[in-house]
């Protein structure tokens, strides 16, 4: 039992282990997800997925933390419109549509063209019919855009050296199509502006938080964003400063004080944060107590 508990904490991650799962997850094939938020749902494997997406002990904290806000504290009512900024393979935008929103609709944005493959053979797997696939970098312009493959469907990004990792190597530079999320809601096509948006683009969030100012300062949505850079760190801190949000950082528990102030900072701008306007504050901080006011 110990040894199915620290599975469940994410806790193991030995050679025998991956050994083993290695043995079970064949390529191509679908599986149910035995554990987790995401419990339930159906992944088709793929080596360049890792075991802990497979077993659902990915984003843990993340998805405890939208539990305890977006549904249980009743921050999404479920037919709001939600989006999924740098969605991957999908995993966010699968719990979006089944627990966040599931009267809603949720835009999942993709650019990389083989992950973005895989996302749409997770949502029809799933049969989600409110998950609207988006194949566009969110960035600070519409139009045709640099973006840049890397070695893993986690790291490719807007940004060449991230995307190219810490080995040193090159990421293969194509062109894809960008977007705003201004562009996107209050564009020609007019859509119902987001009540909550999540962020993970692999530093990318330096370009598509300036593209998203008339959201901000007119629907207010929730943000969860995981930062990666410095500069996104700066992105962050202007959006806070400028619209008046106020930043739980949920690696440490601890609402961000310095609000101008990036890594290294200790109270400053960093890691994954979950954004709310400041005339949520006190709510949010009800929902999320044992994160200090």
């Amino acid at each position: 039992m110990a040894v199915i508990a620290r599975l469940r904490s994410a806790q193991i991650n030995s050679a025998v282990i991956r050994s083993v799962l290695s043995r079970y997850y064949k390529d191509g094939e679908i599986y149910t997800v035995p554990f987790g938020a995401l419990r339930g749902i159906r992944l088709r494997y793929r080596p360049e997925i890792n075991f802990h997406a497979m077993l659902g002990l990915w984003e843990l904290d993340n998805f405890r933390l939208l539990r305890r806000t977006l549904t249980a504290g009743g921050l999404l009512e479920g037919n709001e419109t939600t989006c999924d900024i740098g969605a991957n393979i999908g995993l966010f935008s699968l719990w979006l549509s089944s627990h966040g929103v599931p009267r809603g609709t949720v835009h999942a944005f993709e650019a990389a063209p083989k992950t973005l493959s895989a996302l749409r053979d997770t949502i029809a797997i799933n049969e989600r019919s409110n998950v609207d696939v988006v194949p566009f970098a969110c960035t600070d312009r519409p139009g045709p855009v640099e973006f840049f493959v890397g070695h893993h469907h986690h790291v490719s990004s807007l940004q060449a050296d991230w995307a190219a990792g810490d080995s040193g190597g090159t990421a293969q530079k194509i062109i894809v199509d960008g977007t705003t999320l201004d562009a996107f809601f209050y564009g020609p096509i007019a859509r119902p502006a987001p009540a909550f948006v999540k962020i993970d683009i692999e530093g990318g969030g330096v370009y598509a938080l300036k593209g998203c100012t008339r959201c901000a300062a007119e629907a207010r949505p929730l943000f969860l964003i995981e930062s990666h850079t410095p500069d996104e760190d700066r992105a962050i801190c202007d959006l806070i400063v400028n619209f008046e949000y106020d930043a739980f950082r949920i690696a440490d528990r601890c609402w961000v004080r310095a609000r101008n102030e990036p890594y290294p900072h200790p109270d400053g701008v960093w890691g994954n944060l979950f954004l709310c306007p400041k005339e949520r504050r006190v709510r949010v901080a009800e929902l999320v107590a044992g994160g200090r006011p």
